[in-house]
């Protein structure tokens, strides 16, 4: 603004010849050709220092005598006029000392005008106070006009700062742009800092300007700063000090010396951690409270974001799980290191493929759909590959839809190789289940041994009987020998009756079909131990399959049997179920969990022999398991803790509380079904176990759908 006011006058100073010289022309040429002289000179001299902006405090002088001779010339007439638009454009440029020698200059040439020229006091006395007044009033439009032109470049300053900082990429670049700002905040700042404040420490971390050789990367403590200091870093709080104050600060962040300080704090999230330090030479001309705060407060939100950015990126770039981002349509936009690890390709590989051609065909929709859920985002297994020559990947993948700051919408996947996780549970469940065959081992061998010993001492009667057979073989033979050669056939017969009464014949032939029935039915007992075993025991495979529960269920009481036999009678109610999608080895051992808690359970309640009774049934998509007992029931102070892992009822040493946290584990988190009871202390426990028919997709679909609804 001061510039254009500026312009408009020199505008009136250059136009001003074409009539102001006028008044010379009937004033003595030996006087009129040098203030034409002068005029021009003046105007030469005043376009140059508009051409500066800035003009010497001695100009006044010579430019009031060219003024001066002027209006002589013209005998204080038109030309006259040439001293007020002269002064109008002066006093726009210097300050008040210059406007004190302006008015004696003034009053010089009024003074002229009255013994040179003979001007009357009337007249020039109102003249000089119409120029006094002149001066005063575009004096203080200068500085008005100035205090608002470096306001606005100010806001300049600031708007551009904060283009500045917005485009910076790293910490440095966004110091860059806050130190020359600082410095651009007033004619008078010659050094600018940023110090962080890191508990009781003080750490100089960017310095620009007129600094000493230690100020850059100083570190000193925070007790060292002045009170006036110490009270201004607080979240919006400001500070200008000079004296000792001042000297102060600048001693302790090692500065040259500068009589004033302005110290603006810097904080984030309600904390202040660091400061911005401006030195200046002298008093600054404007309040700069509201411009070094509003700088400060946008250097500390853009270096805090920055550092989390960084951090952000720290933790994206070492993270074990694989961080894939695309944008709405699928189209791969990042890939973190993890991710290209997992996925054996490189990042540039796999930049504008789609995401979804990542995953296994059958796992898309169950990830969608958790992705488009209500519920709490939860990981959903996943098969993954980048290659078609290679193995899929398990793994426990999210998928997260995001809005960006641009109102765009984009892709966020996370997985989690579990491939090395699920071998480890495979043979743990393997190595639990033949923990638990070990418990079991003696009841089992047991179980065996009582048919093999009937099975042993029937094959020793039947040895006895052969023997027996072939001696009465032996006299039938005679017997027919006789005959055949006319011997003595009487003698032969009475050695027949006789082995025959000898070997007891008729309770060889009566026995002898009884001992082949029983030992077959032992050979069958065993057999179907075995199978039994073989069936539990085995590891069985990672994928999960089509499995006859019922056929499961029966082989777990057999191995179990040795257990239950001596305190509780099995009863069996199998329904017509489908075939279910499981892992039978895991179904098998949740069942043998049940039935053997169950025994327990009877056995504590010491009320005689009770009953185990197991009935399967098939509801809508789920097959239906209980398993009830006649024991001690669950009492209602301990049901909320009963599935917690190393919780027991049992005495030290006899159990370790993994039991039911395992069937848990099992039944919800590997087949997506659920275990829950009903219990009357002093009555029994009914254990209920769900199972979705389909497997755990469908399960997991179905809750979709119900929480939709």
């Amino acid at each position: 603004m001061l510039g254009q006011v500026r312009t408009l006058f020199l505008g009136i100073l250059v136009v001003w010849p074409a009539f102001g010289l006028i008044g010379l022309r009937d004033a003595d040429p030996r006087i009129a050709a040098p203030a034409v002289v002068a005029s021009v000179l003046l105007l030469v001299w005043l376009y140059l220092g508009y051409r500066r902006q800035h003009f010497p405090f001695w100009s006044w002088v010579p430019e009031g005598a060219a003024a001066c001779l002027v209006a002589v010339a013209s005998g204080f007439g038109v030309s006259v006029g040439l001293c007020f638009v002269w002064l109008n454009f002066r006093a726009l440029y210097g300050g008040v000392r210059e406007k004190f020698l302006a008015a004696a200059v003034l009053c010089a040439v009024m003074i002229v005008g009255m013994t040179v020229v003979g001007v009357a006091p009337g007249e020039a006395v109102p003249l000089l106070l119409l120029a006094l007044l002149s001066l005063t009033v575009n004096h203080v439009l200068a500085r008005g006009s100035s205090a608002r032109d470096r306001s606005a470049e100010r806001e300049g300053t600031l708007a551009s700062a904060g283009g500045g900082l917005v485009a910076s990429t790293t910490r440095a670049e966004a110091m860059d742009v806050t130190m020359g700002a600082a410095l651009s905040m007033d004619r008078a700042a010659s050094a600018a800092l940023i110090v962080t404040v890191a508990g009781p420490a003080l750490h100089v971390i960017a310095a620009a300007g007129v600094v000493g050789p230690e100020a850059a990367g100083w570190v000193t403590e925070k007790s060292r700063l002045p009170a006036e200091i110490t009270a201004a870093l607080r979240p919006g709080g400001f500070t200008l000090v000079d004296g000792e104050a001042a000297a102060a600060l600048i001693e302790v962040l090692r500065l040259p010396p500068h009589p004033v300080v302005v110290v603006a704090p810097m904080a984030a999230h309600g904390s202040v951690f660091g400061m911005l330090v401006l030195a200046l030479e002298r008093k600054p001309e404007d309040d700069l409270s509201a411009t070094v705060t509003t700088l400060a407060d946008e250097a500390a939100l853009t270096l805090d974001q920055l550092l989390s950015r960084s951090r952000l990126s720290i933790v994206v770039e070492h993270s074990g799980d694989a961080l894939v981002l695309a944008g709405e349509a699928g189209f791969i936009r990042f890939v973190n290191p993890a991710a290209a690890k997992m996925l054996g390709c490189s990042s540039d590989d796999l930049l504008g493929r789609g995401l979804w051609s990542l995953v296994h065909e059958d796992d898309v929709d169950a990830l969608r759909d958790a992705a488009n859920s209500h519920l709490p985002s939860a990981p959903v297994p996943a098969r993954i590959r980048a290659r078609e020559d290679v193995e899929w990947t398990d793994a426990e993948a999210l998928v997260e839809y995001v809005n960006e700051h641009d109102g765009s919408r984009s892709i966020v996947f996370t997985a989690r190789d579990v491939s090395e996780r699920h071998r480890l549970e495979l043979e743990l469940r393997h190595a639990q289940k033949l923990e638990s065959v070990g418990r079991l081992a003696a009841g089992i061998a047991h179980e065996i041994n009582t048919p093999i010993q009937f099975v042993g001492d029937n094959v020793r009667f039947l040895d006895t009987a052969f023997t027996d057979l072939e001696r009465l073989c032996g006299a039938y033979r005679e017997l027919v020998a006789a005959v055949q050669e006319q011997g003595d056939v009487d003698a032969a017969l009475r050695n027949v009756e006789e082995v025959a009464t000898d070997i007891d014949i008729e309770f060889v032939m009566e026995e002898v079909p009884t001992a082949v029935s029983q030992t077959l039915e032992g050979v069958s007992r065993v057999a179907h131990i075995v199978r039994a075993m073989k069936a539990f025991g085995h590891p069985g495979a990672e994928e999960k399959s089509r499995a006859d529960l019922n056929e499961a269920i029966q082989n777990t009481i057999v191995v179990a049997n040795n257990e239950i036999k001596y305190v509780a009678d099995v009863e069996t109610d199998f329904g017509d179920l489908p075939l279910v999608h499981c892992h039978l080895g895991d179904i098998g051992q949740v069942m043998l969990n049940l039935v053997i808690n169950a025994a327990h359970a009877i056995g504590a309640a010491d009320r005689g022999r009770g009953t185990i009774t197991v009935r399967t049934r098939h509801e809508g998509d789920y097959a239906v398991i209980d398993v009830a007992d006649t024991g001690t029931g669950v009492p209602p102070e301990i049901a909320d803790k009963l599935f917690d892992p190393f919780f027991t009822t049992k005495e030290v040493g006899s159990g370790t509380g993994q039991g039911l946290a395992l069937v848990r584990t099992l039944v919800t988190d590997r087949h997506g079904g659920t275990i829950d009871f009903t219990s009357t202390v002093g009555a029994g426990t009914t254990f209920t176990v769900r199972l979705p028919v389909a497997g755990i997709e469908s399960a997991q679909g179905n809750r979709l759908m119900e929480a939709a609804q």
